[in-house]
């Protein structure tokens, strides 16, 4: 390949060629794949693989994907891909460095409408996820065609996240949240809630409850095919012809897990741990689980299900923002060091008190007279 008389420029082209070749064809097949196949369909008694030696052994990470006995199924059961799983505007960040042993995690949130704390909430999130190799797919707008509320959109996500077959787990979180301990990892959350469960490899869901069954705001999902039957059934739960409620996916999860008959198919996949581990909710909206323990400093995540219910009327405006204004300056700190300026609710918007201002009376500036001079060759 190097031949007599070729410059070290030359040499050194040529080295980088070879290089970035050998970096190309050596790549792990998940780094490059984006299309969604048929998946098979795992039962939840089947065996799971003993995780990397950097995990205790006892403590599967990921689900199996037989290369026999296939069964295609999608969440609507007629088309997925076309209809309800249709792929929204938004960003699919994989890991910035191939994941090659270990657990394979990815984080889910969206957001349809701007906010206040846009810049808060992804720049939180964007960080976090960086900062631990982990993807995230943060989606702008529902699938056309979606009738239900857009939070039924996270189911979509769900499954396009399992049908890639890059990842072990799913974290979604949903978008009023701040990461207040970018330190914690959820691998080592996620262990740690297996190592209480008695089947560990049966269990597909970690979740929390608050002052109701359940909090869908931050669930941990393992990616396995054998999730996907769980979530046709909360969709089929959802279906507007089928149910006069029209309930919120919510609600749907929490009857599939809890509600007889459906718990007696579902209820055991699911592990439930303490608020605060995942979920944990501020003294601002007191909707706490049995536990009794809103977050408190150094918890991984708040999360502000509920807020416009529970501020004060002149706050309620923007009752979401005020909170994760305030609650942003407490990322990765114990206790604050005097320079923050967002913890007095009010003081952020020293307007509050006012009456809004309509459009159309707002009186015209007024005119100034012009007061230089000019000399007869009209220079100032």
């Amino acid at each position: 390949m190097i031949r007599p008389g070729q410059t070290p420029l030359q040499i050194t082209i040529l080295l980088l060629v070879l290089y970035i070749l050998h970096l190309h064809w050596t790549q792990p097949d998940s780094v490059y794949h984006t299309s969604l196949q048929p998946i098979t369909v795992v039962p939840a008694s089947a065996p799971v693989p003993v995780s990397s030696a950097a995990h205790t052994p006892a403590i599967p990470i990921a689900a199996p994907v037989p290369k026999k006995n296939v069964i295609t199924l999608s969440t609507d059961k007629a088309n997925w891909s076309k209809s309800k799983g249709g792929v929204a505007n938004g960003i699919f960040q994989r890991p910035h460095s191939p994941q090659r042993k270990g657990m394979r995690i990815a984080i889910a949130t969206m957001n349809t409408d701007e906010t206040s704390y846009d810049h808060i909430s992804l720049r939180n999130k964007f960080g976090y996820a960086n900062k631990h190799n982990y993807a995230l797919k943060f989606d702008l707008e529902m699938p056309k065609g979606l009738v239900p509320m857009a939070v039924w959109h996270k189911l979509n996500m769900i499954e396009y996240l399992i049908r890639t077959e890059e990842f072990d787990w799913i974290w979604w979180i949903d978008y009023d949240t701040v990461i207040t301990n970018t330190e914690t990892k959820l691998e080592d959350v996620i262990l740690d809630a297996l190592r209480s469960a008695e089947k560990a490899d049966e269990i597909d869901f970690i979740l929390t409850a608050d002052c109701w069954p359940l909090n869908a705001g931050s669930m941990l999902i393992r990616s396995s095919s054998r999730v996907l039957p769980f979530l046709s059934a909360v969709w089929d739960c959802g279906d507007p012809s089928k149910s006069l409620d029209e309930p919120s996916e919510q609600d749907c999860i929490r009857d599939m897990l809890l509600k007889e008959p459906y718990s007696k198919t579902w209820g055991d996949r699911a592990l439930w741990v303490p608020q605060t581990k995942i979920n944990a909710f501020p003294s601002e909206v007191p909707c706490y689980d049995k536990y009794d323990k809103g977050w408190s400093p150094g918890d991984f995540v708040v999360h502000f299900a509920g807020a416009w219910a529970h501020l004060p009327q002149h706050l309620k405006k923007d009752s979401y923002g005020v909170l994760m204004r305030k609650y942003s300056e407490w990322i990765d700190k114990k206790e604050l060091t005097g320079g923050e300026r967002m913890q007095d609710l009010d003081k952020q918007d020293p307007h509050w008190g006012e009456e809004p201002v309509v459009l159309g009376t707002i009186p015209p500036p007024e005119k100034k007279t012009d007061t230089t001079t000019t000399d007869k060759a009209g220079v100032v």
